[in-house]
């Protein structure tokens, strides 16, 4: 038997349906809100007056319709706090505060580059960096309504397992308290996934996949217009699928793994032999292959041939699986290969997936990078403040 929604549940739907469409299309008016939602005139007035209370909406004027009416203008009350986003990437910790239209305010980066980084050295230096930066705006924390944390692997409440890094159940419980601002937690491909849907090539898209690829490789599904999440939180982890039973070691301990076949240090090891390392320095490596592919070198051709058939394999699998409108190519690897072979790899895409979903899928580039990794993990705390109001407090603080 399905429970009967109580009012609370109603009115906290009906005030994420308009929070949602009014951030992610502000500057707007009630009677767009109305349309788009399906809410009553009455319905959307009684929230909107709500939010204008609360700090999140500011009501902005009027605008001349076609039909000759006055519209009144309502949008996101940019002003009225701050979020940070911080990304946990392969080579560096990037973090940026934005205000709450999400246009970037100041940004810090901590590289440690050819190394691992421990979980105590990152939530140090995420410290550091937001400090610095509030510092430098001349403005207080309580001005900021949450922390999106980006970071690699599985997380499960405040618990992150990401074996490719050498965190095992990392316990991030405390960092709130040690940054001094509410934190959110997700793993990265899918905050990413969420600003590509917000901002990018996946706006507007009801069943897509964004896949992530450069030294690891991650993905995020949209379903319905939401990120997919599975019964842990886990969904998404297309790195570690298996197109092999035999292929090359993956750093997560196994062998197969889509990763191993398509992140770039295998298709730099293709082309000039794992002796001429180009650790630490990736994409100027990534660039020099595809230089060489474009001159005709046969080795390039080689290891690009076998990158295009191996993201044919690993892709077709996601079409066949998911029924994706879009495939979003994205991660700093992804994007430059995507500029170069988009049309090779939707072929190769098309001759592996059934046919029907195959032919309808389309391969695009992210419209994101390279920003869109702490862009996303900034969607974080406003996603809670539009789904439960968590941070309202902190608006115009």
């Amino acid at each position: 038997m399905v429970e009967k929604a109580s009012v609370k549940d109603v009115r906290r739907r009906n005030r994420a349906l308009i929070l949602r469409h009014v951030w992610l299309n502000s500057p707007t008016s009630r009677g767009e809100v109305g349309l788009a939602t399906g809410l009553s005139a009455a319905t959307v007035t009684n929230v909107m007056n709500e939010l204008i209370a609360e700090g999140a909406v500011r009501a902005g004027g009027f605008h001349e319709s076609d039909g000759g009416r006055r519209r009144a203008i309502v949008g996101v009350a940019d002003d009225a706090g701050l979020v940070i986003g911080a990304d946990v990437g392969e080579t560096k910790i990037g973090v940026k505060v934005f205000d709450l239209a999400l246009r970037p305010l100041a940004e810090r980066e901590y590289p440690f580059k050819g190394r691992r980084i421990e979980v105590a050295e990152a939530r140090a230096a995420i410290t550091a960096q937001v400090v610095a930066m509030l510092a430098e705006l001349n403005t207080s924390s309580s001005r900021v309504l949450g922390l999106g944390l980006g970071v690699p692997g599985i997380v499960q409440d405040q618990i992150v397992h990401a074996e490719v890094v050498g965190w095992h159940a990392a316990d991030f419980s405390g960092f709130g308290e040690q940054v001094g601002v509410p934190v959110y937690i997700d793993n990265g491909a899918k905050s990413t996934t969420q600003a590509e849907a917000w901002f990018g090539a996946a706006r507007g898209v009801s069943h897509g996949v964004m896949v992530l690829i450069g030294e690891g490789a991650g993905a995020g599904v949209i379903t319905d217009g939401r990120l997919y999440r599975g019964h842990s939180s886990s969904a998404g982890e297309w790195g570690h699928t298996k197109i092999s039973l035999d292929g090359p070691h993956c750093r997560c301990g196994r062998t197969g793994c889509v990763e191993a076949f398509v992140r770039a240090s295998t298709v730099l090891d293709q082309w000039c032999g794992p002796d001429q390392t180009w650790l630490g320095r990736e994409t100027e490596g990534v660039d020099a292959v595809l230089r060489a592919w474009r001159d005709g070198d046969p080795a390039a051709k080689r290891a690009i041939d076998n990158l295009v058939n191996h993201l044919g394999v690993a892709l077709s699998n996601l079409v066949n699986l998911y029924n994706p409108q879009k495939i979003i190519v994205g991660g700093w690897f992804g994007e430059r290969i995507a500029a170069e072979l988009l049309p090779d790899i939707q072929a190769a895409v098309r001759s592996y997936a059934l046919d029907q979903p195959g032919d309808e899928v389309v391969l695009v580039r992210s419209q994101l990078v390279p920003v869109a990794a702490v862009l996303g993990a900034a969607t974080l705390p406003i996603s809670q403040l539009i789904e439960y109001g968590e941070g309202a407090e902190r608006l115009n603080a």
